[in-house]
């Protein structure tokens, strides 16, 4: 066979080069159009905050448009499920709470999809620090005094949460779990709503992000009691946590970035890329933190892995308590 003369090298090259290169030329003109970022809970809350600071902020050093999108139900299941159905092209994104893994799966309330299996972890976006807030009527000052009232009274006390399933039922159901008390639960429609509601003293105490109750706090309309996370806030400096007297407690919620199973890879990088450049910019941590937030980032299988150790611990007690086994 005789070799192949320098004319037939450089067309069989170009033609290689142009194969290899294909796939990633297919996405290079991306994001072309508005994104949007889906957030499956009510304006005003903290990981609409998020979301809308972050869209923001990458879309201002970018050039390119992200819109909020809030869609509402389910507990998160119906945002979330919209976005799993979304095409995996990038134009379709998801700010998740940590609930939409870690308890939707194991409640009766079913919504078409996995989202282990279906959703593509991109990186975590913040923490939220959690409060628990009480009426100013109830004559408690502290998660010990709540207690004990919650034992002298059994049943008579209760709680608020943003609906069956939520992180906020389930962290409260931990905690009579772990302190051995009594309290009705009562789901609203939202964190503001269940804070005004305790604000009106229809409710006893709720569970709520730092960055919605602090207002609140500030006001004097409610009360602050006890601190979810393992170590105190410096928002709220002064308040216990939780463990301090239910010893092995705690209660942190996170926001994450996601997208559709099947989005390209290096849709996918840039993704990472821009937000993770936004949350390490000190006026972006500083405007989360003025609102009681926690920047944070982390890589995909990283996200992936916290999320199955976490879905491992609380999945039995979900099932356990019947959390939405109607």
């Amino acid at each position: 066979m005789r070799s192949l003369d320098r004319r037939a090298w450089l067309a069989l090259g170009a033609a290689l080069f142009v194969g290899a290169a294909a796939p990633s030329f297919a996405q290079s003109n991306y994001p072309s159009r508005t994104i949007t970022l889906i957030v499956p809970l009510q304006a005003g809350t903290a990981s609409d905050l998020v979301a809308r600071i972050l869209a923001m902020d990458v879309g201002e050093r970018t050039g390119k448009t992200i819109i909020v999108e809030n869609v509402l139900g389910g507990g998160g299941g119906i945002g979330s499920a919209r976005l799993a159905r979304s095409a995996p092209d990038g134009y379709t994104l998801g700010a998740l709470n940590n609930g939409i893994h870690t308890i939707l799966p194991f409640t009766a309330m079913k919504f078409g999809y996995e989202p282990f299996d279906d959703l593509l972890p991109v990186t975590l976006l913040a923490r939220f620090p959690s409060v628990l807030i009480v009426n100013n009527a109830l004559p408690v000052n502290s998660v010990a005094e709540l207690i004990a009232l919650a034992k002298k009274e059994p049943g008579k006390l209760n709680y608020a949460s943003v609906g069956v399933g939520s992180p906020q039922h389930v962290a409260m159901e931990q905690l009579k779990a772990d302190a051995g008390i009594d309290m009705l639960h009562v789901p609203y429609r939202g964190g503001a709503a269940a804070t005004q509601a305790i604000a009106a003293g229809e409710v006893n105490a709720f569970w709520i992000a730092t960055s919605v109750a602090l207002p609140f706090i500030k006001a004097g309309t409610v009360r602050a009691i006890g601190v979810g996370d393992r170590e105190r806030t410096q928002a709220l400096p002064d308040v216990p946590t939780v463990g301090e007297t239910v010893k092995g407690y705690d209660y942190m919620p996170t926001l994450a970035l996601f997208v559709p199973k099947g989005t390209p890879s290096d849709v996918v990088a840039y993704l990472h890329r821009e937000f993770t450049t936004s949350l390490k910019k000190p006026d972006v941590i500083k405007r989360l933190a003025d609102a009681g937030l926690e920047a944070h980032t982390s890589t995909g299988p990283e996200l992936q892995s916290s999320l199955e150790a976490e879905a491992k611990r609380l999945g039995p007690l979900v099932k356990k308590l019947g959390i939405g086994q109607f």
